[in-house]
């Protein structure tokens, strides 16, 4: 059994893999039995309680307690990774922020699997959402370094699920479009599928559209019927509202098996109605969302150059994709249904654990000299290729990042450095800039990233810094290059008089 684990850490739920000895790849349960734990955490007696035991506190408690801890749940982080609230999140009149609060429960999954396993689990291949920035991909890492893991390499989604699906078997080559919808986002990616290596085309994603938002359609819907059918209002409390989203949660599940289902709405403190609701009113009520998962396939169809007769397999992956509307979307957009081979729940989980796996097998090849641990190859590089007989997914650039500089007139002129598509690990063309002043001081040097092939002013990422070597003159030429390493982060490199010199992204 390799030591190294895949973790596919979800807005809603969160899963911990592993490869077993017979090479193939499973779910290791939590300490309640479980593969999946929810994506939830709650402070009490100055700790955090994750997963269900914190949904169990806030099910054991009553009255004014219950309210409160119910509106103490933080729920949803990895939608605010790279963004935190203002103000940051509160929980029990403890302060924290998406970081701490992902943290905790990346600490709850290696502490089951540890204690599950029998050996401390610390190296990992964690998995985020295609379209995540430079921002969010920071985020992540940074809350899986204060859980005590080692990040061998932040996976995109969909490229995990397609090396589910690849791993060990013989793929007919062909264009294939992996629909990712999760619980809080949405993924769409375009490979070229090949027998022993498959490569990403195109990605597209929306960072806040996923099952929550149709859980939520239903759950506004119910609340009007009950208020017009009761001819009262619903009662406007959190506990209230908490009780109405899992109904409507359950509901949306059972009606993707069952044309009809019948739910019971007793709020606390108002009148008790049951109601029934079909299939047919509840996708009435999404046809919003429909449109807009249809819109961001036609996008990544688009920077892929393709059409969607070109495209031989639909892949789902992501609970959410179960919903029957969501699949008569896709059938009708690309004329066949798509294939549910895929474990929906786990398929990102275990392509993590197969990609771990293989960072497991040639650990021996990047260890120093001395004995110290060095940053794994990246996925596409030659050490990795051990994966080729089994399916090897080579990922690219999924956002634009681009840098400011001053022409002559003192105006700031966006370039555009990276592009969606670009290969990963390999250095942009270099810009040339100037080192000016008496003090020799390296010119300021805005970052930025955006969409498609604009660079936004509102997705500012940071200032390039330099300390210049002694006796650099003013007016000497440097060249500012970057690239985005195997897990998506920008990395930096400034030639100046010909040496290569890091230079430092302070990040915002």
């Amino acid at each position: 059994m390799k030591r190294a684990v895949g973790i596919d850490l979800g807005t809603t739920f969160s899963s911990i893999t592993i490869v077993n000895a017979d090479n193939v790849a499973r779910p290791i349960p939590n300490a309640e039995g479980m593969f999946t734990t929810p994506s939830v955490a709650l402070w009490r007696d100055g700790s955090f309680f994750v997963g269900q035991p914190a949904l169990d506190m806030v099910q054991a408690a009553s009255g004014e307690e219950r309210e409160r801890l119910t509106g103490s749940l933080i729920r949803g982080v990895k939608r605010m990774m790279g963004r935190p609230p203002v103000g940051g999140l509160v929980s029990n009149g403890y302060r924290t922020d998406p970081v701490e609060v992902s943290a905790a429960i990346l600490a709850k999954l290696v502490h089951d699997a540890s204690t599950l396993l029998g050996f401390p689990v610390r190296d990992a291949v964690i998995t985020v959402p295609a379209h995540f920035g430079d921002r969010e991909r920071s985020a992540t890492k940074a809350a899986a370094e204060r859980a005590g893991l080692h990040v061998l390499q932040m996976m995109n989604e969909p490229s995990a699920a397609a090396l589910t699906y690849t791993h060990g078997q013989q793929v007919e080559p062909g264009a294939a479009l992996v629909f990712d919808l999760g619980g809080g986002t949405f993924d769409a990616t375009i490979l070229q599928l090949g027998t022993h290596e498959s490569r990403v085309l195109a990605t597209k994603g929306i960072e806040e559209l996923g099952g929550i938002n149709f859980t939520n359609a239903l759950a506004t819907s119910l609340r009007r019927r009950y208020e017009i059918e009761t001819k009262t209002a619903y009662p406007n409390d959190i506990a209230a509202y908490d009780q109405l989203v899992n109904v409507a949660e359950a509901a949306k599940c059972r009606l993707s098996a069952a044309q009809s289902t019948r739910v019971m709405l007793a709020p606390p403190h108002g009148s008790l109605l049951e109601l029934e609701v079909t299939r047919k009113q509840f996708e009435s009520l999404v046809g919003l969302l429909l449109l807009q998962l249809q819109v961001v396939v036609e996008q990544t169809l688009e920077r892929a150059h393709k059409t969607p007769s070109d495209i031989q397999k639909v892949l789902l992956c992501g609970g959410s994709s179960r919903i029957p509307a969501v699949q008569e979307m896709l059938a009708r957009f690309f004329g066949r249904r798509p294939e549910a081979t895929l474990d929906l729940d786990l398929s990102v989980a275990l392509g993590a654990a197969y990609q771990a796996a293989a960072y497991a097998e040639v650990q021996k090849d990047v260890q120093g000299q001395n004995g110290q641990r060095q940053e794994a190859p990246q996925q596409h590089t030659p050490a990795l290729q051990l994966l080729a007989e089994e399916g090897l997914v080579i990922d690219c650039v999924s956002y634009p990042v681009g840098i400011a500089v001053k022409n002559a007139r003192g105006e700031a002129i966006k370039l555009v450095m990276l592009r969606p598509g670009d290969a990963l690990n390999a250095w942009s063309q270099p810009v040339p800039v100037r080192i000016l002043g008496s003090t020799a001081t390296f010119p300021p040097i805005d970052v930025y990233t955006g969409d498609g092939t604009q660079l936004l002013a509102k997705e500012y990422l940071g200032q390039i810094s330099l300390a210049l070597p002694l006796g650099t003159p003013s007016g000497a030429h440097a060249t500012v290059m970057m690239r985005q390493d195997g897990s998506g982060l920008v990395q930096i490199q400034i030639n100046l008089a010909g040496r290569d010199l890091p230079g430092n992204l302070q990040r915002i």
